[in-house]
């Protein structure tokens, strides 16, 4: 997944419910899949990454969309909201969501809600985007060997590289290459995830130290937000965690 746009699966058969929430995410740039079948739904959370899940109560009552989501493999640290009528238990609704919405719902504090929730859900986005880059790296593989291979794309995690010689899957490499005019190269230990018989290898970071970590992570975002152009200012949006609106 290397796109930067924002998705959001909302679930309700409330007509109210799919104005209101899908006007405050459109004035965020987050595209909204509605679904007024709960079982519809339930089949995205491995198919696709998304960013957010807001589930109606009213159509999923025991709210098994945002359980089954926190066991998914590709939406499992998606922000999760709950709608529901203000006699339900708000307490119930925590347990399973980050951000509860009470009906009936007014714009003004759906769309503060929303905004809270945003530069949490653009921060996992971050997290997983891979930005292209060439440049060459110094291999040091488990035996000692040394070679230079070419680096193709970088995200917060791991890099993928093109070699010539061949790495073995779960190898720990030592790796030192250079970010876009930094003169300082990063340099540290990481894991073979895959590989593929043209040399193309996928790696995850395992050992970096803080500083060279607060390196990449600022050169990452700095990338991502080039292209993403956030609707609001990061930092503002990231005071709180749970809400209630």
């Amino acid at each position: 997944m290397n796109s930067c746009e924002l998705e959001a699966v909302l679930v309700t058969a409330d007509p109210v419910v799919v104005d209101s929430v899908s006007e405050s995410l459109g004035k965020l740039g987050i595209t909204p899949n509605v679904y007024g079948d709960a079982l519809a739904a339930m089949q995205t959370l491995n198919t696709q990454k998304t960013d957010a899940f807001l589930v109606d109560r009213e159509l999923d009552p025991e709210f098994s969309i945002l359980k089954a989501m926190r066991r998914s493999t590709s939406s499992r640290s998606a922000v999760a909201f709950a709608i529901c009528s203000q006699e339900s238990s708000t307490k119930e609704a925590f347990s399973v969501a980050d951000f509860v919405m009470d009906k009936p719902l007014a714009s003004h504090r759906v769309h503060r809600t929303m905004k809270a929730a945003y530069g949490i859900m653009l921060k996992e986005r971050m997290r997983y985007f891979r930005h292209s880059l060439r440049t060459e790296a110094t291999v040091i593989d488990s035996t000692y060997r040394r070679f230079i291979a070419q680096t193709s794309n970088i995200s917060q995690t791991g890099i993928g590289l093109e070699c010539v010689a061949p790495l073995l899957a779960r190898q720990v490499v030592q790796l030192e290459f250079a970010l876009p005019d930094d003169q300082d190269k990063l340099s540290c230990k990481a894991q073979v995830i895959w590989t593929a018989e043209n040399g193309k290898t996928g790696l995850t970071f395992t050992d970096m130290s803080s500083s060279q970590t607060e390196r990449l992570t600022e050169w990452i975002e700095s990338q991502f937000l080039r292209r993403v152009h956030p609707a609001i200012a990061l930092s503002s949006s990231l005071s709180s965690n749970h809400a209630i609106a």
